[in-house]
């Protein structure tokens, strides 16, 4: 077990793990804190140090919102037993975790990296859901990372980008994520870790965190595997036009009251964070030109993004949320507008056939795109000359809901087999579903291909055989789950028609 090792930044300590063979070490710093001038800008290397570092406790979270997780993960919060851990807040956030069961550094184990999702706003590697002890049993370290979201990691302005000679901004929080990354090419090693053989991986806005990697030519050759969970794909609302991101940034400026980035650095954290809540407006990962040459649908559309395998997985339900006003064929057409853009985009290319399918609009509209967006990677994907891609769908009905549906990261606490640090009755088949899955991605980490002895296959999605791994316990199988609503969505997405 390596308890003790030394990184270019100096000698760390970590510590053992409740798993005999498993060391941990946590709250590395990648970078330099991002404050003062350092506020958006990019990350820069951390100052050396000379002495033994005890890396034994999660360093801070990226400032957020106090309240910032999804109702599916406020479900596993409410079912966690042990006393909540208070969510720290810092500007100076960046660092990261690394779980390794190598018993020297001369081994060479494939490495997965997890982005936290959040929807680019929020999130934190300091979560029980993301434990590595479980996926480090079969043989791969597990880092996670800490990455600027909101206003801290996005936020873009003509100034910003009149002072770098890249001549561009925002990104940053992607930035935090391939710098994380070059420093696991330039570190992993001293952990047994292989520095070629990286999967990312991450869901929601962390899965969006992997398309960006993947899709920026500053990845290049850091990244073997990539595993999309619940983002990604052609979505044209998953990233912003780079004009509009810095004509929102201007806006932003003078609701702060400000007139120069230099005062919007000498804002405290904490109120830039608050005023940004009150703004109720988002930034988010744009096309700068630099980091991202396009915007991302762009970029796969014209196959630019990075040729290596994908596995893109949707949940049964995804995101739900019920209509407050009934929805028929009648008033259809008004309710989309009032939905917003996201709707509006089912609205235009989709025609209920009936009030039932109406209603299902409106209420999966979230669902649907999401599933739409990752179909229409694999189909576009699947015409390049490019590496396989692999896409699957979980619909093993989770215990937690009292439904049986399956949500919006539900999968998480399945992949990193946290499971069982919740008290909900989670099952035998639940124990056995998260096996299957642990086996799936770290059989990916190791060689492109999911699939192993005693598994269910997995197949490459192909224009001849488009089909979807269907994920369960009793009944795990390829097949055709081509929907009437997805579909459509979907083709609207390969053909860049945008809402």
């Amino acid at each position: 077990m390596i308890l003790q090792t030394v990184i270019r930044s100096g000698p760390v300590r970590g510590l053992e793990t409740a798993t005999p063979g498993i060391a941990a070490f946590k709250g590395i710093p990648y970078a330099k804190a991002p404050v003062g001038d350092y506020r958006w800008k990019a990350p820069v290397a951390p100052e050396a140090w000379e002495n033994e570092r005890l890396c034994d406790d999660f360093g801070p979270s990226c400032w957020q919102p106090d309240n910032s997780v999804l109702p599916s993960f406020k479900r596993m919060q409410e079912l966690n037993p042990m006393p909540p851990r208070p969510l720290v807040m810092d500007e100076d956030c960046l660092s990261l975790n690394v779980w390794t069961p190598a018993e020297s550094s001369d081994e060479r184990l494939p490495v997965m990296v997890w982005f936290y999702g959040g929807g680019l706003q929020a999130g934190t590697s300091d979560d029980i859901l993301f434990d590595g002890e479980g996926l480090c049993r079969f043989g791969v370290l597990l880092v996670t990372v800490n990455y600027r979201t909101g206003v801290f990691g996005y936020f873009g302005h003509p100034a910003l980008e009149a002072e770098n000679e890249e001549h561009s901004c925002g990104n940053y929080g992607l930035r935090d994520q391939i710098f994380a990354l070059q420093w696991v090419k330039d570190n992993i090693a001293a952990f047994g870790g292989d520095a070629d053989n990286v999967t990312i991986f991450g869901c929601s806005g962390g899965g969006r965190s992997v398309q960006g990697v993947a899709c920026s030519p500053l990845g290049g050759g850091l990244v073997q595997h990539a595993i999309c969970h619940s983002a990604g794909g052609l979505n044209p609302h998953y990233s912003m036009e780079y004009e509009p991101l810095k004509a929102l940034g201007e806006e932003f400026v003078a609701y702060c009251g400000k007139k120069s980035i230099a005062q919007m650095r000498e804002i405290p954290a904490r109120e830039l964070q608050t005023l940004y809540e009150s703004f109720r407006k988002q930034f988010n990962i744009t096309g700068d030109g630099y980091v991202l040459p396009y915007v991302m649908d762009e970029i796969v559309r014209r196959g630019e993004q990075a040729d290596i395998d994908y596995l893109l997985c949707t949940m049964q339900d995804e995101l739900i949320f019920p209509a407050k006003t009934p929805v028929s064929l009648e008033n259809f057409d008004s309710l989309r507008n009032t939905f917003g853009l996201r709707t509006s985009i089912l609205g235009r290319v989709v025609t209920p056939r009936s009030d039932e399918e109406a209603m299902d609009v409106v209420e999966r509209a979230e669902a649907y795109e999401m599933k739409a967006s990752q179909l229409a990677w694999a189909q576009v994907q699947a015409q390049q000359p490019k590496k396989p891609v692999r896409l699957g769908t979980f619909v093993h009905p989770v215990p937690s809901h009292e439904d049986g549906s399956a949500r919006h990261g539900d999968d998480q606490a399945y992949v990193f087999h946290t499971l069982f640090k919740f008290w909900y009755p989670y099952g035998e088949k639940d124990e056995a579903l998260s096996q299957r899955l642990m086996r799936y991605w770290t059989n990916f980490a190791k060689t492109g291909d999911p699939n192993g002895e005693g598994l269910p296959l997995w197949t490459p999605y192909t224009v001849d055989s488009p089909l979807t791994l269907t994920i369960d316990t009793d009944d795990c199988r390829m097949e055709d789950r081509s929907h009437f609503i997805i579909e459509q969505v979907a083709a609207a997405y390969r053909e860049n028609r945008r809402g």
